[in-house]
């Protein structure tokens, strides 16, 4: 017996209003700093504050800043402080960007971040085209906050086209507290002069104990300490499968210390591969506990007082390869390590120092 006609053009009907409601498109919005939160959020009526406005957006939106500087508490993004959404693919992220043409700054006030990723762990984000000025941390606060931090496991964050700098701490910071903050990206970005105040070893360009993250196409520089930082001994040893590729990472280091433009430590298989790496108080350090790390293709000059190349206390052989490798305070040295370094194809020799 057939269904009533009427019963199958509703049970059509309620199909397609599903189909529709898991479609939907994603939709564009804008923010202002003359515009309202009471406003719908368009292009002629905006918001005015990122703290309402990014808790409006689901996976697949996009955010734009018009020009101007954000200032106060309201305009930072944190999802410590408010929930946010994730997004669902690179395809379906998030992004929050500045408006095309216009000059967009945000400056957070002392002691808060610029964007942190954090509570609920929220994923797939991706902001792009503006300044993250972190001016407003004042000495005698310790070393505040990241400028941009993720952590707690958040995932999947793209940076791109930034500029972050002037924090007394560290620019970018991709955390394993309380869950490995995985599958991030730097990539066209200018992170510098971070790390204002004096301390050595301390304000680096990225300080990363996570996996799976991207740094390409970066220009890393003037920060106090480390230009990237590598680095991981809590135990986890989570700093596996990163790759560092074609960026420019010079001058840092500015308060002394033994800082390189890269250390990698507490990891395996990572890549550091075609960067150019030039006046800082050292080049590329392969440090302890890392394993397997591939440093290939990479311009390293001008490093001093520590090597052009060092390799230190790892747990597993490195591999240094088609390196140019020249007027360092030292080119290429092994201090010690499990294993022996296949160094083949640079501009210069290796060269062996035994510390007893």
């Amino acid at each position: 017996m057939r269904a009533p006609f009427s019963r199958v053009v509703c049970a059509f009907a309620l199909i397609l209003v599903v189909a529709t409601a898991g479609s939907a498109h994603a939709t564009t919005f804008f923010v202002s700093t003359d515009g309202n939160d009471g406003n719908s959020g368009s292009m002629d009526s905006p918001w005015q504050t990122l703290r309402f406005a990014v808790q409006q957006l689901r996976a697949g939106d996009t955010l734009y800043l018009r020009g101007g500087v954000y200032t106060g508490g309201d305009n930072v993004i944190d999802s410590q402080a408010y929930p946010v959404a994730s997004g669902s693919s690179w395809g379906d992220a998030i992004t929050v960007a500045g408006y095309p043409g216009e000059s967009v700054t945000m400056l957070p006030p002392n002691f808060a971040s610029g964007i942190k990723m954090t509570h609920g762990s929220p994923s797939y984000w991706i902001f792009q085209d503006f300044v993250v000025d972190m001016s407003n941390q004042s000495y005698g606060t310790g070393m505040g906050a990241t400028a941009v931090y993720v952590a707690d496991g958040a995932n999947h964050i793209r940076l791109l086209r930034m500029e972050v700098k002037n924090n007394q701490g560290n620019g970018v910071g991709f955390s394993n507290s309380n869950g490995n903050s995985a599958f991030n990206e730097v990539i066209n970005s200018s992170i510098h002069d971070n790390g204002r105040f004096p301390g050595v070893n301390m304000g680096y360009g990225l300080y990363v104990d996570t996996s799976d993250n991207l740094i390409e196409g970066n220009e890393i520089y003037n920060n106090g300490g480390y230009g990237l930082h590598f680095y991981d001994n809590s135990g986890a040893h989570e700093v596996n499968r990163n790759v560092i590729r074609n960026n420019h990472i010079y001058g840092n280091g500015t308060h002394g210390g033994t800082n390189y433009g890269i250390v990698i430590a507490w990891g395996s298989d990572n890549v550091v591969d075609g960067n150019t790496i030039e006046g800082n108080r050292g080049g590329i350090q392969v440090y302890t506990g890392s394993s397997n790390t591939l440093v290939i293709n990479n311009r390293i000059s001008g490093n001093w007082p520590s090597p052009g190349i060092a390799m230190q206390y790892y747990d597993g052989a490195p591999t240094v390869v088609g390196n140019s490798v020249g007027s360092n305070a030292y080119e290429i040295v092994d201090f010690g390590g499990n294993g022996v370094p296949a160094v083949e194809s640079n501009s210069v020799p290796v060269t062996q120092w035994f510390i007893y």
